[in-house]
């Protein structure tokens, strides 16, 4: 069985990044969020950002721009007619049935582009478009957590992502592959000498 990651790694580029960046068109307020939300993703990249900032930093940012949650489906399924194009074609052929997706991004936007990511195994943070929050943040050791819960002690052989925000799941997996801009991977567990190179192992 294998498990991907989702942004950078199945989509080139941060997927909730992007929708926050095409929602100003409806929502102004999103412009006052952007430095922040920038700032955070450096820190993130950089493992700088705990859980439990993040969920403050979210939920704020849900607080402030969640407007009517009936538009809510029109607005992904719009984000996804333009932005579709940027999922991997390469791992998606990785991806059968049997494997798994696992993500900190939203079950609301993840959602919206389900039916081509070859698995309903998916994992993700969760919404409640009520009280507009996170009602679950699928992040950093919260993935293993959900991880466990579903699929208890059930073995990972082969695991790909594009950062170190994992290593709890990197520790479960026989083996670990980290994904450059979705053309070159490097194999992290077990070590090997050289990079893959366009090619997708596993």
């Amino acid at each position: 069985m294998k498990v991907f990651d989702f942004d950078n790694t199945i989509y080139r580029g941060e997927s909730s990044i992007d929708l926050a960046v095409y929602m100003i068109r409806n929502n102004k307020k999103i412009i006052l969020y952007l430095p922040m939300i920038f700032t955070n993703l450096v820190k993130y990249k950089l493992c700088m950002v705990g859980r439990k900032e993040m969920e403050i930093i979210l939920n704020d940012f849900c607080q402030a721009v969640m407007g009517d949650k009936d538009e809510v489906p029109e607005i992904i399924d719009r984000f996804w007619q333009i932005h579709a194009h940027k999922l991997n074609r390469k791992i998606l052929k990785r991806i059968g049935p049997e494997d798994i997706i696992i993500t900190a991004g939203p079950d609301i936007l993840i959602n919206g582009i389900r039916d081509r990511l070859h698995t309903d195994h998916i994992i993700c943070s969760e919404v409640d478009l009520d009280g507009r929050r996170f009602a679950y943040l699928n992040f950093k050791e919260n993935k293993l957590k959900r991880y466990r819960e579903l699929y208890g002690d059930q073995p990972i052989d082969a695991f790909y992502t594009d950062s170190y925000n994992d290593r709890a799941l990197m520790e479960i997996s026989n083996r670990v592959f980290l994904v450059k801009k979705g053309v070159t991977i490097k194999q992290i567990k077990p070590v090997k000498k050289r990079n893959l190179r366009r090619g997708f192992p596993g």
